[in-house]
């Protein structure tokens, strides 16, 4: 699990700096559209690796919970409540 969430961070800087790049290259001094696209097909890519990731560690608490959280509730913790629940798992 602590595994997941270091992945989860990882992917989740990586995709800002992609949206960031985007956002930067639709800027009218540095207008390029093309480079825009490109960075936000990355960051679309990432987007989709992370929620992945956020799948199997919802799957992981459901697991290491017995059932007795929900897969909806593990998802609604990582994103409302991630810090508690790295610190649990630290």
């Amino acid at each position: 699990m602590k595994e997941l969430l270091k992945q989860m961070q990882i992917l989740e800087s990586e995709m800002d700096i992609a949206q960031q790049q985007s956002d930067y290259w639709m800027e009218e001094e540095h207008f390029d559209a093309e480079k825009s696209e490109r960075f936000e097909l990355e960051a679309d890519e990432i987007y989709e690796r992370l929620y992945r990731l956020f799948d199997q560690a919802a799957d992981k608490i459901v697991s290491i919970t017995s059932g007795q959280i929900e897969k909806s509730m593990a998802r609604a913790m990582l994103h409302s409540r991630r810090s508690e629940v790295e610190r649990i798992f630290a």
